[in-house]
């Protein structure tokens, strides 16, 4: 990971903290000041515009922490299930945010039966990995701990929505294009291992 992304990511820690602690009004803005430089060091390494950087930011508050995505690992004969973001238009395990005022396993529930209308159960916590010191890409300016499960499947059929515009379950051997930014394929290799080895390990970091 870029060194510059990683300082314009402390930046607007710093800056958040700062203006959730701080009450002098004068610290006040430079605190601001400081978030307004990490928001442009964002822009340069993304190539966006500054204001949809900035965008990202509104109604972050408080002291600054990791957020949260949650992904599910569900194997049916030997396939694993995808979804197709309209997005990029590229493949995915589902999953997404976890919600507030719910667990790690109901949120990656919910996510499964959102983005692709099936039913699943019983998710095992597979690996948490820490986005930033993984390859993927593009690199994001939130700090985010992705949570991976396996997950049983109980019943639905595939439904297509706003977000997604195709589901399909691919072997290992036939992934189609994936949506790096959210799922790589040793993230899918390393779902197969544990289903093949449910007594493996747990991977953190």
């Amino acid at each position: 990971m870029s060194q510059w992304l990683e300082w314009a990511k402390q930046l607007q820690a710093i800056s958040q903290a700062g203006k959730t602690y701080s009450i002098d009004k004068f610290d006040l803005e430079r605190f601001d000041q400081v978030a307004d430089i990490s928001h442009k060091m964002f822009a340069e390494l993304s190539e966006q515009p500054v204001e949809k950087v900035s965008n990202l930011f509104i109604g972050e508050s408080g002291y600054p922490t990791p957020k949260i995505d949650v992904r599910a690992g569900v194997i049916k004969d030997g396939k694993i299930l995808l979804v197709r973001e309209r997005e990029d238009d590229c493949w995915t395990l589902p999953g997404g945010w976890g919600d507030v005022c719910e667990t790690p396993t109901q949120g990656v529930v919910r996510e499964v039966f959102e983005e692709s209308g099936y039913v699943v159960s019983n998710p095992q916590l597979v690996a948490i990995k820490d986005r930033a010191v993984h390859p993927y890409t593009p690199p994001y300016p939130f700090h985010i701990y992705k949570m991976f499960f396996l997950c049983e499947l109980e019943s639905g059929e595939p439904t297509i929505n706003i977000e997604i515009s195709e589901i399909g379950f691919f072997s290992i051997d036939e992934l189609p294009e994936l949506s790096k930014g959210r799922t790589m394929k040793e993230d899918i290799e390393m779902i197969f291992e544990f289903s093949a080895n449910p007594n493996t390990a747990v991977y953190v970091d």
